[in-house]
């Protein structure tokens, strides 16, 4: 007996053609939209999105283009010869997104043999269906414009794949105007988008083989750059980053030069040619009246008008608001029209709002509290005939438990439930010395705290290490400080014999600095434990499992049920040997104590990007960002940019 009725065998033979092209259309039209805004957008939902879309469009204008080469013979032939060049014109993909992922671009190989077989099967259905009519005309142009765009995607993926010394990078003579004398210099979006020009090329070639010790023979070539205000220096990575992704994963490489702009025309026309021709020739029903034949016709006017509509968006979209667009403008010193219509329509696109200041945050400290509070306690006192019953139910629970915690750890690398958002005002500094410590040791100026023996044995164990003891080193002075500054404010007073008052503030001057950089330490300590736990191949670690079982095996903690209380038994057992950590801390002034552990936790930082892959931090560019793969740019280029400091003025001196 056929499982299936025979009724869906001839509903679906009627309409799996159909559905297939119309779902490949819809399948573009996802990836035009969203292809790009991967850089922005830092959502799993986002990636998921794009992911599935663009492993399906290919499958799809696949199969419907075998599907009409295997049916030959029906009516509408010379109608469904239309589809068989926009399935192609389909299979090149829209210009926002090549490849979804960096080894996407090794493949182009793979696409080039695509392009030739798919070429020929969509010439092999536009031959058997010609009937010397209106529309078997129509498919020539059709034809041309899907060559063309495939033949673009698989190009593109060649050229960046092959690229090693920055050559896809257009507009090479439009850095010159990032320069100081800049007469744009007052409208610091364009100013950002030159100087970010101005290194992307050089960055290109430098980042096939990071060495941060050779950066500065990399970039000696390049006349140093000096601006006033910090959040444009950091303005210039984030928008360098940008330029980053649109020459790895689109088609920027040949969009934006001038082959890129003919076969843009080329195609273009193409299509409207198609368009003009389906409307300025009446279409009737049919020879034999079949009823599918109006279906086929709409399906044919969607595909055709959805092409059309995806070349104009990737126009207005690509050609006119993107900042190689912009860059092009500026080249040509038209630029300011353009800029002040930008601001006018901005409304119409998604603002750029980078991902790489929120950062993930996990807690040792508070994970083990939370699992063991939620440990069901057995129960005492129950009735002998309610136990059978009691124990189901605990296993019961449990299992549900176990389900939880199985699909938690399977998502927790995709799902990120807490965040933070970094200041960069406040990491500035430290960020700049160590990265110049990195990049330039000769001019390396020693810091007390790089002298001091407690943290020259804690920097000579693995960062893994590190990261843990700082971790909680961090969580303790972070939990028992006012308890540390009660107790010695207390012992001070009794020495000198005066009454110790219930609360003290520090003085307002010095209360805003110590307190904005204990909430970062322990924001970046969180974000260091976060990296370790969930994004490994992004730290220089081989972690053993010895020092991973006790991150996952939650200590005893003396049945301690808050941070507070956990902090004092992690601190008197020294577990983790931090204790000659927190007493050195401890010691300091509170200005100069959470200042300390920043200046350590930004090290640790900058040693952990400099160190890291290549390939994973450019795999970041396409999940909106990822704050350490911030660093790994900034740090080769950062001897590059100084801040300018403001003159006091003459009065103030006096």
């Amino acid at each position: 007996m056929d499982p299936i009725p025979a009724w869906v065998r001839r509903l679906w033979d009627v309409w799996d053609l159909r559905l297939l092209v119309l779902l490949s259309l819809a399948l573009q039209i996802i990836l035009s939209l969203f292809g790009n805004r991967r850089k922005y957008i830092s959502s799993t939902w986002i990636s998921i999105l794009v992911w599935s879309a663009y492993l399906m469009a290919d499958w799809a204008a696949t199969v419907a283009l075998g599907k009409l080469s295997d049916a030959q013979g029906d009516n509408g032939d010379a109608l469904k010869a239309i589809w068989a060049p926009l399935l192609l014109l389909h299979l090149g993909g829209p210009d926002t997104i090549t490849a979804y992922s960096l080894e996407d671009n090794h493949l182009w190989m793979r696409h080039l043999f695509g392009l030739g077989v798919q070429f020929s099967v969509a010439v092999y259905v536009i031959l058997m269906s010609w009937k010397h009519s209106w529309f078997s005309i129509m498919s020539i142009p059709g034809l041309v414009a899907g060559l063309i765009k495939y033949g673009e995607r698989s190009w593109v993926l060649f050229s960046v794949s092959r690229d090693k010394s920055g050559e896809i990078v257009p507009f090479t003579r439009a850095s010159n105007l990032g320069n100081n004398n800049d007469p744009w210099e007052n409208r610091s979006s364009i100013t950002v988008l030159c100087v970010a020009h101005r290194y992307v090329r050089v960055f290109k070639k430098f980042m096939e083989f990071y060495d941060v010790d050779s950066s500065c023979d990399s970039f000696s070539q390049e006349k140093p750059l000096e601006f006033g205000d910090i959040n444009f220096f950091w303005k210039v990575i984030e928008v360098e980053m940008g330029l980053m992704f649109d020459l790895l994963y689109t088609k920027t490489p040949i969009n934006f030069r001038k082959v890129g702009w003919i076969l843009r025309c080329i195609t273009f026309s193409c299509t409207v040619t198609v368009l003009i021709g389906l409307i300025s020739r009446p279409i009737s029903i049919g020879d034999d009246g079949d009823k599918w034949h109006k279906v086929d016709v709409a399906i044919t006017e969607v595909l055709v008008v959805g092409a059309l509509a995806l070349e104009i968006y990737a126009i207005i979209a690509l050609y006119l608001f993107s900042d190689w667009a912009m860059l092009c403008l500026i080249k040509h010193n038209i630029c300011k029209q353009i800029f002040l219509l930008r601001e006018r329509i901005s409304w119409l696109f998604l603002p750029k709002q980078y991902g790489y200041k929120t950062i993930g945050q996990v807690n040792l400290i508070e994970d083990w509290l939370k699992n063991h509070t939620s440990v069901i306690e057995p129960d005492r006192g129950v009735e002998s005939d309610q136990k059978v019953g009691r124990r189901i139910l605990r296993s019961l629970m449990g299992f549900r438990r176990w389900l939880e915690e199985y699909f938690k750890d399977m998502l927790k690398k995709y799902v990120q439930k807490n965040t933070s958002t970094i200041v960069p005002s406040l990491l500035f500094e430290p960020i700049l010395h160590c990265c110049q410590c990195l990049t330039m040791p000769d001019l390396h100026r020693r810091r007390a705290i790089e002298e001091d023996q407690v943290w020259k044995e804690f920097f000579g164990t693995s960062l893994e290490e590190q990261i843990i003891c700082l971790h909680m080193a961090t969580e303790i002075c972070y939990n028992l400080e006012v308890e540390w500054d009660t107790r010695d404010a207390a012992d001070q007073n009794s020495r000198d014999g005066i009454l110790l008052q219930q609360h003290t503030m520090p003085p307002s001057n010095s209360s805003s600095s110590w307190e904005e950089n204990r909430e970062l330490c322990r924001t970046l300590s969180s974000y260091m434990m976060y990296l370790l736990l969930m994004r490994p191949s992004f730290l220089p670690t081989s972690a053993t499992y010895d020092v991973m079982r006790n991150i996952n095996t939650p200590p005893d903690l003396d049945g301690a049920r808050d941070a507070r209380a956990a902090c004092h038994y992690l601190w008197e057992t020294d577990e983790f040997e931090t204790d000659k950590i927190v007493e050195q801390v401890r010691s300091k002034q509170k200005d100069v104590r959470w200042e300390m552990l920043k200046l350590v936790w930004v090290r640790m930082l900058c040693y952990a990007a400099s160190k890291g892959q290549r390939n994973e931090h450019l795999r970041q560019l396409t999940q909106g960002g990822e704050f350490l793969t911030f660093l790994w740019f900034f740090i080769p280029q950062s001897q590059m940019f100084s801040v300018r400091r403001p003159r006091p003025h003459p009065q103030a001196r006096s």
